[in-house]
């Protein structure tokens, strides 16, 4: 029922508010916001923008035709002698006339092949941008979406701490009624029981933060419980494996090679400005009032020639500034290589660290289990005491809540990973992977 909610809500678009603290899977919310995050419209809508520009390019195949109107009013007819005939009329009061004109430039030098050539290079650079700002975008729906389950998981471990302090201070004030435990054993399970309702209280506000966090990158109004829980991913491809999808994959390498084409494709087009430029031409007078034919022809055809010799050294200046942002760029594309391999690198070493501190809360965990038992037991039965019980519980309650970061810290990190090596689309994947198909 839920996937055919789901997919009537896509069907009737962004303006549909969703129901009230709502059940959604990773899956899903990964689907709505690629449906409802104004950003990730935004960078569809820059792209689309850059193909306007692409197609833009493409009309200097095309020949320019265009229709010319003319009227005008004189104060008197024109007239010229002419010798042996007399005064003969050129021009009437009210001349007019509608021209049909068309102009094709045939060759330029290479200047139109270079013009849409770099016109798809900058539609390349777009898209690669908007795959940066969509992988941006995931990487930050993972991190609020298990934020928010976090925060849901942590508020749960408080309440169960809370619930065993409030067992424990109610044992307390039973045993010291009875003169089995000092004062200050009971006073030690008040502040205890004090310090969890505070952390209790806390967790509360945290979850309605990281509520208010996934609603802005969902796009939705009402509020979303997240269904996917927080799950440690046991292995990953080694590192090389990453390195090499960034060097292809990465949108800021990628938008970087596209605007060194860019500017590559700039370079041919000044170069061409050496080359003369040869368009065809025509006229055809549609319509014409008080005119004299004679000396108005009709329809006109040609060739024109254009060839620039000299404009005071400006072709050389714009070639060598097309060369060196060029370069320029080529530079910066190599040192980012470099950079993204860093990152890759950190965010990877990232990912192993949460691994490895998860691996080891485990072993804490069943210890400090264990522990809370025994110092429960020992003090009901009057040979323990309040301060070990209330030790265990703190020492409980830390080590369940640093396992379940160690677990978000682990998932971000994956996401942060893809993204460095572009591959945040292959996000599913893996916490499929993790979850057993939870996800979906």
């Amino acid at each position: 029922m839920r996937s055919l909610w789901l997919a009537w809500m896509l069907a009737l678009g962004p303006s549909l508010p969703l129901p009230a603290q709502t059940p959604l899977s990773f899956r899903d919310a990964l689907a709505i916001t690629r449906q409802r995050n104004e950003r990730w419209r935004a960078a569809d809508a820059t792209l689309l923008r850059a193909e306007a520009v692409r197609d833009e390019q493409l009309a200097l195949y095309w020949p320019t035709v265009s229709v010319t109107g003319v009227y005008a009013h004189l104060n008197d007819r024109l007239f010229v002698n002419v010798p042996g005939v007399g005064p003969a009329t050129v021009l009437q009061n009210d001349p007019s006339k509608v021209t049909l004109s068309a102009r094709w430039t045939v060759f330029a030098g290479g200047r139109i092949v270079a013009a849409n050539r770099a016109g798809e290079a900058g539609l390349l650079a777009a898209e690669q941008d908007r795959r940066s700002r969509r992988q941006g975008i995931t990487t930050e729906l993972v991190d609020r979406y298990f934020k928010r389950r976090l925060a849901a998981d942590v508020l749960e471990v408080r309440r169960q701490a809370l619930a065993t302090l409030d067992r424990h201070l109610d044992d307390a004030h039973r045993l010291r009624a009875a003169g089995q435990i000092a004062r200050t054993e009971e006073l030690r399970a008040e502040v205890a029981h004090a310090e969890a309702d505070r952390d209790y209280k806390k967790a509360r506000r945290d979850v309605d933060l990281a509520t208010a966090a996934l609603r802005a990158t969902l796009g939705v109004d009402d509020d979303v419980v997240p269904t996917t829980p927080l799950a440690p991913l046991d292995s990953l491809e080694p590192r090389e494996a990453f390195w090499v999808a960034a060097d292809s994959g990465n949108p800021a390498i990628g938008r970087l090679a596209a605007l060194e084409e860019q500017a590559r494709q700039g370079t041919r087009a000044v170069r061409a400005e050496y080359l003369p430029a040869v368009s065809l031409f025509g006229q055809q007078e549609l319509l014409q009032n008080h005119l004299n034919s004679t000396t108005d022809p009709n329809w006109i055809v040609g060739v024109a020639v254009r060839w620039d010799l000299f404009d005071g050294l400006g072709r050389e200046h714009r070639f060598s500034a097309a060369r060196r942002l060029e370069e320029a760029i080529g530079l910066e594309r190599a040192s980012a290589r470099r950079e993204v391999r860093t990152l890759v690198e950190a965010r990877y070493d990232e990912y192993r660290s949460a691994v490895e501190q998860h691996t080891s809360l485990e072993t804490s965990l069943a210890l400090a289990q264990e522990s809370l038992r025994a110092e429960t037991r020992a003090f009901a039965a009057g040979v323990g005491t309040s301060l070990a019980v209330v030790d265990a519980e703190l020492a409980l309650s830390r080590t369940e809540v640093s396992r379940l970061t160690a677990m978000y810290d682990m998932d971000v990190a994956l996401a942060r990973l893809l993204e460095a090596s572009g591959m945040s689309d292959r996000i599913l994947d893996y916490l499929d992977r993790a979850n057993g198909g939870t996800t979906r």
